[in-house]
């Protein structure tokens, strides 16, 4: 139980890395609030976890682009629980996948309106909303998520990896105030891999690249070689938000690079093949 001292805010946790990261917390005596924008859902994963962990766990319905419902959110965080140690900003999106040429201008303002309005300012909102909580209670562990093609170009989701750049770059900059300060607040980058989510099933093959079939069946093709088990990647969140985390600013991975790279490598032969098979 080694966070029965502290509290944690997890934003979009009512499923995939959220909810996983939600439940390891739980686990390790932290009291957690939920947040997502989907009341319903909200209330189903509070009685879930309430089931096994009691009152450590409430939730609040929240959009994190409205800073007024964040607000929202920190205030009555810090009236039931008396404080906010922890962020996991995790709330994030993709909508499209496929060539960036691909896209009609129109899909790609209002792709590009969601997508970077949840993943990159939804984030910033986020930090913005519990920094003042932090700073007066002179402590705070914050982590922000990172994602593919943040670090590395990375084709057919150019929007997403845009957002979650921004993400990183934000963060770092943010590490260097920190430092700066006499409180002892840091923040790191949870780069979790590839992890079969909702975020798979709700981005669409762009139209015109691919018919839908061939997009689902190479889909799940890169999920079984490439994907990393959930629970072990996010429990590497864990050092980065305890009282002993002396780093900020770090990208920390979830996942094996090397082993990544092999699968990188098995994937294209499997998919070459198999493209070979269908013509």
């Amino acid at each position: 139980m080694i966070m029965k001292n502290e509290t944690a805010i997890v934003t979009g946790s009512t499923s995939g890395i959220g909810k996983k990261i939600v439940e390891l917390f739980l686990r390790e005596g932290c009291k957690v609030v939920i947040c997502s924008r989907n009341e319903d859902s909200v209330q189903k994963t509070v009685s879930e976890f309430q089931e096994k962990f009691g009152d450590s766990v409430i939730g609040f319905t929240c959009d994190v682009t409205d800073v007024a419902a964040l607000k929202s959110i920190v205030d009555k965080t810090v009236g039931v629980l008396g404080s906010i140690r922890i962020l996991v900003a995790n709330a994030g999106v993709n909508l499209t996948y496929g060539p960036f040429e691909y896209i009609s201008p129109e899909k790609v303002a209002s792709d590009a309106q969601e997508v970077i309005g949840i993943n990159l300012i939804g984030v910033m909102n986020s930090v913005a909303a519990v920094l003042s909580q932090m700073i007066k209670q002179g402590y705070g562990r914050i982590v922000t998520l990172s994602g593919g093609g943040a670090s590395r170009p990375l084709p057919h989701m150019t929007i997403y990896s845009t957002s979650k750049g921004g993400v990183v770059t934000f963060s770092k900059c943010l590490a260097e105030e920190f430092k700066a300060r006499e409180e002892d607040i840091k923040i790191n980058i949870f780069h979790p891999g590839m992890i079969k989510t909702n975020l798979f099933k709700i981005a669409k093959v762009v139209d015109g690249w691919k018919d839908e079939d061939t997009y689902n069946r190479e889909r799940s093709l890169v999920t079984e070689i490439l994907a990393t088990n959930i629970e072990k990647s996010c429990s590497k969140v864990i050092p980065y938000v305890l009282p002993s985390c002396k780093t900020s600013g770090k990208v920390f991975r979830g996942f094996s690079i090397w082993k990544m790279i092999r699968g990188g490598r098995k994937y294209q032969k499997v998919l070459k093949e198999m493209r070979k098979e269908q013509s």
